[in-house]
This record gives structure tokens, C-alpha cells and sequence, in this order.
């Protein structure tokens, strides 16, 4: 349990009792990571998050345009800064363009958020009941096996990188201020970090730490520490190299951008439900505190521990009470709650906001789970089950339900019976057409950006010359419509590749 000021501490785990846990622990942690890079370029990028950011890397590579991400050549993308499609069209030169390098920068960021948590528990353990070495390990696992850090660090998506950033941050900030550290790799790496995560998604990282901060300065009166412990003008001056640059050349080479990213993106999507100016999708309007479900959905099983340690309630209280006496435990607390907090009243939400949470939630629960476990067998045996039950369920998923989920959602398996047929008769035409007004992303990516929109289909097939042929993109639902209207203009329709939600067809007069 958390011990209060001026209280010893317990004892450490005994051999019997500590020495199996730590061992399991050591293994599903190994056995998570390891099915997690073995599963990478196992299944398809699927529409719209993945497909869109992976296409945008392969845009950003074969145009050689570093500054501006594209949707497609000539399409600026406003929604997000570049850092992780920097990553994902670095990493292709090395592994090629695949789904393995596009997903490997997203898993190399967890495994450093990783590193950063083991850290961060070492540090918060010295005030427990609990061994350095098992309050790491437990806190890593913890994180590990949560629902949205297994499937979000293996995803092309940008949250990744904002996630390692204010980890980053987060860390720097207890070593360099709560723990009055002088390295330089904190106190001017809380800097780097600041100016990394607005290449990553901009200021909003600011409200997972910074805000955090600012409140438990105020609780603690150590604000004057602050001041003091980091190097304010060089630090700032860091900062403003790495990430001002950027945003000036974006807003030079695409006028309107600071405006719609700054203003649209960071203001008007949380204060205005149905904020109709998203040009990238629509306004998600959610029930004001949706984003607590999601925060359970993305602990997944590690609900219930959590839940158990909250139980009763007066005894939640006193635990309360002595974290807030306890600097770097409050701050590891406000890192969890403030941002929950302040999304509380948000309606436009998705559930990876809470991603950046994660690391200061493991890191509480995995130092105080630790220190019951030293004590209790009970405790022992809870975190044992629920530790090898979410490690199963995550392992399962990703080698059994993401692949047939994917391969449901994306066009990957019609374009490649496209490719087969086109490559069985060369001489034939390769046109690929998409009946609509906008390419579904993972079209354009697996065709590599061979995909055409044909909104009026029907006029462009009346154009076609007896003996021509043309493949048409559809959704299922269109394909009846589809059919029709290729016998009413005098061709055969043949059905090539289809999944759940694809469908490439050849149409021959």
C-alpha cells in the first residue's frame, strides 16, 4: 500500500512470493512485444486512418516533397503536422512500401514510451513499498498489454509520436524539477520533446503536460523551482529551432494552413460540436464524458485492479491524501486526470485521446500494484491473472480477428487480383476507376495512386470504344447498380476481387 510521510516502508517481496511473478511478468511482457513487431505486416492497412496516413508517407516519398503532406500529388493535408509521415517515408526506404515499414516507427515510439515508463516507475517506487526493479517491470507490462497501446503503437496514425513526446516530457519534467536534476539530457530534453510534439500533432501536447504542470506548481508553491531548475532562454531557443521552421514553410507553401490547423483543428473542433469546417471527415459528436468509456475501453482488463484499489471508498481517500503529499506521485496523478478532465466537456472526440494518459496511469497503478504484490498473495494472483488474460486476448486479436477485419475494410486483396489480371495480359489497359467522388485511401495506396475518381460513370463507360476495357472500384452495395449499368451500355461485367467492403470489377464492351 502507498505509505504515508515519516511511515517505513514495507519490506520488499520475499523470493517465494516476488521471484514467480517478476518472472512471468518478464515473459508476457517479451511475448507481447514480440507478437506485436511479428504481426506488423501481417494484415492490410485499412480505411480511412491507416490507409490515409500510409498513402501520405508513400506521397510524401515519391513526390520528394518534405514540407507539405498530400493526400494526393497537389493535395495539401492541413489536418496534421509532418513528423509521422517523416518516419513512415524514412522507414520505406529501408524496408520498402509496406505495411511492416509504415506500422515499425509507431512500435519503435512505444518501445521508447516503454523505456521512458520504466524510468518514471523506478523513481515513484522510492516512496512505496515496492522494489525499483518490480515497480518498472509491472508498470512496462501494464502499459504494454492495455487495449490502446497494443493496437495504437503498431498503427500508421499520428498519435504514436505525440505519445513518446509527452511521455518524454512527462519524465524530464520528475527528474528535472521534482527531482532537482541537473543532467542536461532532462532539463534540456523536456525542450526537444516540446518541439518534437508540435511536429507531431501540434499544440495540444502542451495540455498533457504542461497544464498537469502548471497545476501541481500551484498545489506545491514551486513555481520559483521551476523557473530554476530548467534553462528557460536556451531551452526556448531549442524549442523554436526544431519546431517554428516547419510551421512557417507549411503556412509559405500552402497560405490558410496556421489558420485552419491552429485555429479549426486545435479550437473549433473541441468548442463547436458538428464543427462543419473539417475538411478531412466528419465532427464526432459524442455524450459530454465519453471520454472516461474510453479510457476504460483502452485500459481494457486492467480495469478491474484499478477498480479494487479504489474499493472502498474511504480508503481511496487516505491514498488520495498522501499522493498529494507526495510531489511526484501528484504529478503523475494530474498528468492522468487533467486531460481527462478538461475532454470531460468536449463532444468531438476519439478514443485515442486518451492514449498520452497511459504512461503516468501505469506507472501509479504498476508502483502500487507492486507494492501489494510484495505483500499479499492475493494481489499476487489477481495481477498474475489479469496480466496473462489481457496478453492472451491481445495476442488472439492481433493474429486472429485484425487480419479478417482489415482485409474486410480495405482494398488490398482487389487490387492485388488486379494486378494478377493485368499482369496475365499485358497488352491489356489498366485503367482503375472509382465510382465516386473521392479515392477510398487504401485504393490509392495499394493501386499507388493509379485509382481515378469517376463520379459520372455512367457517361465516361457511354465514351468507351468497342473493345476497350476499364476495372471499376465500387463498394458492394453498388455493385446491382454497377451491373446494370454496364449491360445498358453494351458490356460484360465480371466480378475480379471482392471483399467485405471492396469490390473491383472488370467491365468490357
Amino acid at each position: 500500500m502507498t505509505v504515508a510521510a515519516g511511515t517505513p516502508p514495507s519490506p520488499p517481496a520475499t523470493a517465494a512470493g516476488g521471484r514467480p511473478l517478476r518472472r512471468l511478468s518478464a515473459l508476457l511482457l517479451a511475448i507481447v512485444l514480440a507478437v506485436r513487431l511479428g504481426t506488423l505486416g501481417t494484415y492490410p492497412l485499412g480505411d480511412s486512418s491507416e490507409a490515409r496516413y500510409g498513402e501520405i508517407a508513400r506521397v510524401m516519398r515519391e513526390t520528394g516533397n518534405w514540407v507539405t503532406p498530400q493526400e494526393t500529388p497537389g493535395t495539401p493535408f492541413w489536418a496534421k503536422p509532418p513528423l509521422y509521415a517523416w518516419l513512415g517515408a524514412a522507414a520505406t526506404y529501408v524496408f520498402g512500401v509496406d505495411e511492416f515499414a509504415l506500422r515499425l516507427p509507431s512500435l519503435l515510439c512505444g518501445f521508447a514510451v516503454l523505456v521512458l515508463c520504466a524510468l518514471w516507475a523506478r523513481s515513484l517506487a522510492r516512496a512505496s513499498g515496492s522494489e525499483r526493479d518490480d515497480a518498472a517491470l509491472l508498470s512496462c507490462l501494464i502499459l504494454a498489454t492495455t487495449v490502446l497501446f497494443f493496437v495504437g503503437y503498431g498503427a500508421v496514425m499520428t498519435d504514436p509520436s505525440l505519445g513518446l513526446c509527452t511521455a518524454w516530457m512527462m519524465v524530464a519534467f520528475q527528474r528535472a524539477v521534482i527531482e532537482r536534476s541537473g543532467g542536461a539530457v532532462w532539463r534540456y530534453g523536456l525542450f526537444i520533446a516540446a518541439g518534437l510534439a508540435m511536429l507531431a500533432k501540434g499544440p495540444v501536447a502542451f495540455l498533457y503536460v504542461a497544464l498537469p504542470a502548471a497545476l501541481w506548481a500551484t498545489w506545491c508553491r514551486r513555481w520559483r523551482g521551476i523557473w530554476q531548475a530548467l534553462p528557460w532562454l536556451g531551452g526556448t531557443a531549442l524549442w523554436a529551432v526544431i519546431a517554428l521552421p516547419w510551421y512557417a514553410w507549411a503556412e509559405a507553401r500552402t497560405p490558410g494552413f496556421l489558420n485552419y490547423f491552429l485555429v479549426g483543428e486545435h479550437v473549433m473542433r473541441y468548442l463547436k460540436p458538428g464543427w462543419s469546417g473539417d475538411r478531412y471527415g466528419n465532427a464526432h459528436i459524442e455524450v459530454i464524458g465519453t471520454i472516461w468509456a474510453y479510457l476504460v475501453g483502452a485500459v481494457g482488463l486492467w480495469t478491474i485492479p484499478t477498480l479494487m484499489l479504489v474499493w472502498p471508498r474511504h480508503a481511496w481517500i487516505e491514498r488520495a491524501r498522501t499522493w498529494c503529499r507526495d510531489d511526484a506521485r501528484l504529478f503523475a496523478l494530474l498528468a492522468v486526470l487533467t486531460p481527462l478532465v478538461v475532454f470531460t466537456f468536449a463532444r468531438n472526440l476519439i478514443w485515442t485521446y486518451v492514449m498520452p494518459v497511459l504512461t503516468p496511469l501505469s506507472v501509479l497503478l504498476g508502483t502500487e500494484l507492486a507494492a501489494r504484490c510484495a505483500q499479499a498473495p492475493a494481489w499476487r494472483r489477481t495481477v498474475a491473472a489479469v496480466a496473462t488474460a489481457s496478453a492472451a486476448l491481445l495476442c488472439v486479436g492481433v493474429i486472429g480477428w485484425a487480419p479478417l477485419r482489415a482485409n474486410g475494410s480495405s482494398f488490398a486483396a482487389p487490387v492485388a487480383a488486379w494486378r494478377r489480371q493485368a499482369q496475365a495480359d499485358p497488352g491489356a489497359p489498366r485503367a482503375l476507376w472509382y465510382w465516386g467522388r473521392k479515392v477510398p485511401a487504401s485504393l490509392r495506396f495499394y493501386s499507388r495512386g493509379a485509382a481515378e475518381a469517376a463520379p459520372e460513370l455512367d457517361a465516361r463507360l457511354a465514351q468507351l470504344v468497342p473493345g476497350a476495357r476499364v476495372y471499376i472500384a465500387i463498394v458492394p452495395e453498388q455493385l446491382p447498380a454497377l451491373r446494370q449499368m454496364a449491360q445498358g451500355n453494351g458490356f460484360g461485367l465480371t466480378v475480379i476481387g471482392q471483399v467485405k467492403h471492396a469490390v473491383i470489377a472488370e467491365v468490357a464492351r
